[in-house]
C-alpha cells in the first residue's frame, strides 16, 4: 500500500503558482511567529 502524503490540491496549487509566478511582482509568505521554521513552505524559495 502506497500512502500519498502530498494531497492532490497541493500539487494542483503548486503547478498553478509555477505557471503564474511570472505575472507577479512580489510574493509575501506569512509565517506563524511562534514556529516560523516549521510553518515555512520550502517550495516557495524554489518557485520564486
Amino acid at each position: 500500500m502506497n500512502i500519498q502524503w502530498y494531497p492532490g490540491h497541493m500539487t494542483k496549487t503548486k503547478r498553478l503558482i509555477e505557471e503564474n509566478i511570472k505575472l507577479v511582482d512580489i510574493v509575501i509568505e506569512l509565517l506563524d511567529a511562534r514556529a516560523p521554521y516549521s510553518t515555512k513552505n520550502p517550495d516557495i524559495d524554489k518557485i520564486s
